[in-house]
């Protein structure tokens, strides 16, 4: 079952002055929710999330639950931004497909999970409740155009260690979006194998 978690359902809005810009770690993993209609996605899904800033790379093991009359699916993804590759692979069947990370109408080029420099401020607040002792924890909300690359981003973090919580794009473009949720951030990559491709992928021959 889809758990629905809403990042924006705020009980407090903190009046504070603009934080400083921050990067988040170099490399995490988390769990998180994930929904791109560009991929096919009907409704949000769950999935691992593996992400490396030094290597230019990220993964994560997607959680596919069709509905009752289809068979829940687990897919690896791997994304390797220095190399230009992308690869799936259905871990039921084993099937592994590459296709390029600049296919059309995909949000081209590495996303990494910092604040721009001259990201704009949209303001801190509560994830919780400060009527509860550590019961909240304090966020700021972060906006940018990406103009070289044709999207708009939305970001929030924790105040404090600027851990990622939310990422939102907006092609205005393709007028396509995308949106990730991060929960259990845990610092440091636990598997490094997870970024490794089987050596038997084939490439894809055509996109529709």
């Amino acid at each position: 079952m889809i758990r629905v978690l809403s990042m924006f359902a705020l009980l407090a809005v903190v009046s504070a002055q603009r934080p400083e810009v921050c990067d988040s770690y170099p490399q995490w993993q988390a769990n998180m929710l994930m929904f791109d209609p560009e991929e096919g996605h009907e409704f949000a899904l769950e999935a691992k999330y593996y992400y490396d800033k030094l290597g230019l790379r990220k993964a994560r093991i997607e959680s596919i639950d069709p509905g009752r009359n289809s068979t829940h699916r687990y897919v690896h993804v791997i994304e390797l931004f220095g190399e230009h590759k992308r690869y799936d692979i259905d871990l039921g069947t084993r099937e592994c497909v590459e296709t390029p990370l600049n296919r059309p109408g995909a949000f081209e080029g590495f996303h990494p999970h910092d604040v721009p420099a001259d990201a704009t401020f949209r303001g801190l607040f509560y994830i919780g409740s400060d009527a509860v002792s550590e019961g909240h924890v304090e966020a700021s909300a972060w906006d940018y155009h990406y103009a070289d690359r044709g999207y708009y981003w939305h970001g929030t973090f924790t105040t404090h260690g600027c851990v990622p919580l939310r990422s939102d794009h907006f092609n205005h473009t393709t007028f396509g979006a995308r949106f990730e949720e991060f929960f259990d951030v845990v610092p440091g990559i636990s598997s490094p194998e997870v970024f490794i491709p089987p050596s038997d992928c084939r490439p894809r021959k055509q996109f529709h």
